[in-house]
């Protein structure tokens, strides 16, 4: 399932980027990765057995850490507050908001 990149938000503490993204079928979620690579709104994330392909290109790959369905009030909290060391989110945590 190829998602394309809404928005995103880096966490230089944890060094996590929080990822909203929009499926093919407009199912939108917020997607956890561990990426150096700056992620753009437009930008598409394919998935391959290695991980997931920024804009198709083999060289760029992202690891998704976990995925959420997109809850506009966890979208501003991971906006305000870029989670790492001092507030951490549970899965429990998140669909919760």
């Amino acid at each position: 399932m190829e998602w394309r990149v809404i928005d995103s938000v880096v966490c230089p503490r944890s060094n996590m980027t929080f990822v909203c993204v929009m499926s093919s079928k407009n199912l939108k979620l917020i997607v956890w990765t561990i990426t150096s690579l700056k992620l753009k709104s437009g930008d598409r994330l394919v998935p391959t057995r290695y991980g997931y392909q920024l804009n198709r290109n083999p060289d760029q790959l992202i690891d998704v850490v976990n995925a959420t369905p997109f809850r506009p009030r966890l979208w501003q909290i991971l906006l305000q507050n870029r989670p790492g060391r001092d507030l951490r989110l549970s899965d429990k945590d998140a669909l919760s908001l």
